[in-house]
């Protein structure tokens, strides 16, 4: 691809998140620990020489959905944010490989964004600084800036709101995914009218030195949380409801030290203390259900690589 750039777009786990009433202009404010991993989809964008445009290809082992017009896609958003932004008239081929699946909670379409942006400034001769691209990305979504900078991230606001830590990370997380799509908007409106009808505040903010003191621990002591989770498993129909607890229940039966879903669901996951059990476990769970992925947690952003 010439003077192309490949880059890596992980996916993320919220080891803990909570969700706070909505505010006035209708987004929820959050309290999570963002962890990005080592498995994601990758882009392949190169600069379509004395010519115009945005072309759009998707590969990869999800299939999307061919009917949707590429100018719906948050990747070609990236692309003419970056263009709008930069006065960039160069016109640019993107080939996404994907492999994270969709409405899973790993903020895959959040990452190919950030990767776009990443890759852009990269091709651009960086003319943004990181911080300058964590403002461009917030225009993209809530979870995006996040991806900007990756590793390991105390979150709050509407996930815009980000501080990062290096800590140790020496386990294994597995991602199990039950095959179905999960809606973040319909979640946060079940959230809603669930609370509302119960008249149930949300929990109060945990704080930055508690979760961080309970992530230097060891896995089976943590007591992060999900408030979807919780929500899901009392509220979510009933094929969601048993889904969910045959998954965790697997992967706490092969030894994971922790369980939780992942965002607004679908995917859930299991960290191991232990790689090997992980590796075991990885075995038989493939075989029940449709997504089993083994990945490691990342310290940082993996830099781009130049091809």
């Amino acid at each position: 691809m010439g003077d192309g750039i490949r880059v890596a777009a992980p996916c993320k786990i919220n080891l803990h998140l909570g969700v706070f009433d909505h505010r006035s202009d209708g987004y929820h404010p959050i309290e999570s620990i963002f962890q990005m991993l080592d498995f994601g989809d990758v882009l392949w964008i190169d600069s379509l020489k004395k010519r115009s445009g945005i072309e759009l290809h998707m590969g990869g082992a999800i299939h999307m959905d061919v009917s949707v017009p590429p100018e719906q896609n948050i990747v070609y958003k990236a692309v003419r944010l970056f263009q709008m932004e930069q006065g960039d008239e160069n016109g640019y081929y993107i080939h996404l490989e994907k492999a994270i699946p969709l409405g899973a909670g790993l903020g895959g379409g959040s990452s190919d964004a950030a990767a776009v942006l990443i890759a852009l400034n990269q091709i651009s001769g960086r003319p943004f600084t990181n911080p300058e691209l964590e403002s461009l990305a917030a225009c993209l979504g809530s979870d995006v800036p996040f991806f900007i900078r990756g590793g390991t991230a105390y979150v709050t606001g509407r996930g815009e709101e980000i501080e990062t830590f290096s800590v140790p990370t020496p386990w294994a997380v597995l991602l199990v995914n039950p095959g179905f799509h999960s809606s973040t908007p319909e979640a946060f409106a079940l959230l809603d009218r669930v609370r509302a009808e119960a008249m149930e505040p949300a929990k109060p903010l945990r704080g930055r030195d508690e979760l961080l003191q309970m992530l230097n621990s060891h896995p089976g002591n943590w007591t992060f949380y999900n408030d979807f989770l919780e929500l899901f498993l009392k509220r979510g129909t009933p094929e969601v409801q048993q889904t969910y607890r045959n998954v965790l229940l697997e992967l706490k039966n092969f030894g994971a030290d922790f369980i939780n879903l992942s965002g607004s669901g679908s995917t859930c996951f299991g960290v191991f203390s232990d790689p090997e059990r992980a590796k075991k476990a990885l075995i038989t769970l493939k075989s029940r259900w449709p997504f089993v992925k083994l990945s490691f947690p990342l310290a940082r952003r993996a830099d781009t690589v130049v091809e």
